[in-house]
């Protein structure tokens, strides 16, 4: 049920069709077909991830405590700001911590934090 290449869009249909008790295990597979929003797969698979925002918040916080640029970058762009306000506040700090250049991340991701953190407004 994993796409099994960038292009196979077909596989995240198929997984919007089924129940979500069957969707959520594959949710961190899932997220990482997003690390470059230039695959054919990644914007579906985006809009699935985003039906279950209290199972990806976790994993979400994963991925901006890792050091994959590129993955940060765009789930600061494509998920984050997308997230319910609930949400959003669970990762705060980290988005915080990425926007201040504490941790070092190029200019981009930097600046992609900042522009997150205005979503953040109610």
């Amino acid at each position: 049920m994993i796409p099994k290449d960038k292009f196979d869009t077909e596989a995240v249909e198929r997984l919007k069709m089924i129940p979500a008790s069957e969707v959520v295990p594959l949710l961190p597979e899932l997220l990482t077909w997003m690390q470059d929003m230039n695959w054919p797969v990644a914007q579906p698979v985006v809009e699935l991830l985003l039906t279950f925002p209290n199972e990806i918040t976790p994993l979400i916080a994963d991925v901006l405590a890792g050091e994959d640029d590129m993955w940060i970058y765009w789930s600061l762009s494509e998920l984050i700001p997308k997230l319910p306000f609930y949400s959003k506040l669970v990762l705060a700090e980290s988005v915080e911590q990425i926007a201040s250049g504490a941790r070092g991340f190029h200019e981009d991701v930097v600046e992609r934090a900042k522009e997150a953190l205005q979503s953040f407004e109610p």
